[in-house]
């Protein structure tokens, strides 16, 4: 009793088996609360899903492929699928968990992304513990079988491993360096994109960078690898084309476009546009209604 006992929160979902699934990307089987008694043992057993554990306070220790590992606070270790493995808390300073169980047809991928790998079961939370806890307490009051909750545990424990993957690459800055998670084409796209969206305020080429999640460096090649030009030069280019358009279609006045694309200072506009025309903003505009 004293087993049944020491669970404070625990929920099933195998029954989702039974139904159809919203998503076969990601799905959690189980997930719980449990502060252990000492000397409390799992195992060596297997399960056909993942099982991460994240250890909230006190200690044990993890037993997998033949290795021991003494674990603490705010260290997790995974069981990956049909993995024999075992688990035993502390005879002194029992150790208090959180854990989930997951399957799902791109899980190997999130749990790689996450730190882990075919011989990588332990790894640090390196945020504090319980933010990691707080997504399965509420996993664990989503427990009515609806539609509703499935979608809410779903997308839980997707925050689970954004939080899981986020927490791994804050220290592993030099991978972000080198590493990107998507292929140029996409990160030109969402470049350009916020280019469309805020070339009318005072952005710079680190903020491009910044706010889609690469390197300026990175960034550069990508613009001169497809565009045969740096992103501040096609910046200017964009912003440039937009004045030429509200030149031709407009009364604004010259310091009214300037401020529509970006330019605080109308002289300083007025000066980018006559080295890229040849010409003032008020000389084009004659010239256009002319023509």
């Amino acid at each position: 009793m004293s087993r049944d006992n020491s669970y404070r929160n625990v929920a099933g979902f195998r029954c989702l088996e039974l139904v159809d699934r919203q998503t076969e990307d990601l799905c959690l089987t189980r997930c719980g609360i449990q502060q252990c008694p000492p000397d409390h043992r799992w195992g060596p057993k297997s399960r056909p899903q993942y099982h991460m554990h994240f250890v909230l306070e006190g200690r044990g220790y993890f037993e997998i492929q033949g290795k021991i590992y003494h674990l603490k606070r705010g260290d997790i270790f995974l069981i990956p699928p049909n993995t024999l493995a075992s688990y035993h808390a502390d005879s002194s300073d029992a150790w208090h968990y959180a854990f989930v169980s997951f399957v799902g047809t791109n899980a190997e991928k999130y749990v790689r992304q996450a730190g882990f790998g075919p011989h990588t079961f332990i790894r640090d939370c390196y945020f504090p513990p319980e933010q990691f806890s707080s997504l399965i307490y509420e996993m664990l009051e989503a427990h009515q079988l609806t539609i509703t909750n499935e979608l809410r545990r779903i997308s839980l424990l997707f925050q689970l491993f954004s939080l899981l993957t986020e927490s791994y690459q804050s220290v592993t800055p030099s991978s972000k360096q080198t590493h990107y998670d998507y292929c140029s084409d996409a990160y030109l796209e969402h470049a350009l994109q916020f280019i469309q969206f805020n070339y009318n305020r005072n952005i710079q080429v680190a903020d491009i960078a910044n706010y889609i999640g690469i390197t300026r460096s990175y960034l550069f090649n990508i613009f001169k690898q497809n565009l045969n030009m740096a992103p501040k030069e096609y910046l200017l280019h964009y912003r440039m084309d937009k004045a030429k358009q509200l030149l031709d279609e407009s009364s604004d006045t010259i310091s009214d476009i300037a401020q529509h694309i970006g330019y605080k200072d109308p002289f300083t506009f007025s000066r980018m546009f006559h080295n890229m025309t040849g010409m003032s903003p008020s000389e084009y505009r004659r010239t256009k209604s002319n023509s």
